[in-house]
């Protein structure tokens, strides 16, 4: 399988429009949270609208696999297999072609789980023990997507070590985040990373771009490819900075 992986849109309509332009040329397209944006001018619920209309859009071309993450609160969560999901994400689960928040599917022969960022560890693993089994029963790849990117350095945040937790526990094929926009562009970092055999791809943003910071990653190869309009970090509009998580030195 093709895959075009990115994260951290925050409702630049723009993007959107760019991701179903190159859509059709790839079969599985992954968002790993952050669709909306908190500090937007629009209320999320409108927002949340929007965006749904255009990944509809999206999966016309293409299958289409989204997680949440922290700026994607939107109206009000529902009961989804035990652990709460997002009315407005649910609902995008209903479309033939979209793998919604809290969700484990099989797409040909990988198996796909989007995790849920507003639920507890143990709702988590609701969907990840439902891959795993999936896994462990077929042998296909698996793929998880999980906003918060794994960090396994002394004095990681929760967050982070909740996910370096995950990780370990299901050590799935790809464990794909988003979040930290600035991820790739630290020093000794990488959009990247093999962290306890399992590959994490993690493409940072620029939210001045022209194209969303995006991943291509051909499953039968295993190669992947980083694509992005700066090699180098390019400051933001600054209301993010307090999002931004830190690095370990060196």
């Amino acid at each position: 399988m093709k895959i075009l992986i990115t994260a951290d849109l925050h409702f630049r309509l723009h993007w959107f429009r760019w991701l179903i332009e190159q859509g059709a040329n790839y079969d599985l397209v992954c968002i790993s949270g952050d669709l909306l944006d908190m500090f937007k001018g629009a209320p999320r619920m409108e927002q949340a609208r929007e965006v749904s209309r255009w990944i509809r859009e999206l999966s016309k071309v293409t299958w289409v696999a989204v997680c949440s993450g922290n700026h994607d609160n939107a109206g009000r969560q529902i009961s989804a297999d035990r652990a709460p999901v997002y009315e407005w994400l649910a609902a995008l689960g209903r479309e033939p072609k979209v793998i919604t928040d809290g969700a484990t599917q099989t797409v040909n022969d990988l198996i796909v789980t989007t995790v849920p960022y507003h639920c507890s560890k143990e709702q988590k693993s609701v969907w990840l023990d439902r891959g795993f089994t999936i896994r462990r029963q077929r042998g296909n790849q698996w793929l998880v997507l999980h906003h918060v990117p794994p960090r396994t350095y002394p004095g990681a945040n929760g967050e982070e070590a909740e996910a370096a937790e995950i990780l370990c526990s299901y050590r799935p094929e790809y464990f794909i985040s988003g979040h930290s926009h600035r991820f790739p562009y630290f020093p000794g970092s990488s959009w990247e990373k093999r962290i306890d055999g399992v590959n994490v791809l993690v493409p940072g943003q620029l939210l001045s771009a022209a194209f969303p910071n995006h991943i291509v990653l051909n499953t039968e190869s295993g190669q992947a490819s980083w694509e992005t309009s700066s090699q180098e970090w390019i400051s933001e509009d600054g209301i993010y900075d307090h999002l931004v998580l830190k690095f370990p030195p060196g």
